[in-house]
């Protein structure tokens, strides 16, 4: 009895823990398109938007839920307006030459959040802008 009693513990500390670990989809809307937060990879978030038309990448902003700042990374799709001459790689590993900078200023320091988004392409200057509102369900 007891070494179940342990188990069933365990297991309800482990769900509790993968709980804690998984956060509520972010979803904004901007002028554009929707984005949404889609996951992780090491320190680097990783946004979706267009419903899967491109990929954001944006170092240093993955498990940062309170206190968020600014943050750069760069946009990829599968065609764009512009080739580049170099390739950065997507969401699937894969090299693309249709990519762009990214910069995110959050407005409010906590979730949900507004943004600020500018973006450029290659390595461009950044001359796009997009604001983002949290879509609240």
């Amino acid at each position: 009895m007891k070494k179940s009693l342990g188990f069933g513990l365990l297991a309800i500390a482990a769900s509790f823990g993968l709980a804690q670990e998984i956060k509520a989809e972010e979803v904004w809307r901007t002028e554009e398109f929707n984005a949404v937060y889609v996951g992780d990879r090491g320190s680097t978030a990783i946004w979706e938007y267009g419903d899967g038309f491109g990929t954001v990448f944006l170092d240093g902003l993955a498990g940062e839920y309170e206190d968020r700042g600014t943050y750069y990374g760069y946009w990829v799709q599968a065609t764009s307006s512009k080739k580049c001459d170099t390739f950065r790689e997507g969401v699937d590993g894969q090299p693309t030459y249709h990519w762009g900078t990214v910069k995110v200023e959050f407005i409010d320091p906590d979730l949900p959040s507004r943004w600020k988004l500018s973006l450029g392409l290659c390595d461009g200057e950044r001359m796009i802008d997009l604001n983002g509102t949290p879509v609240i369900e």
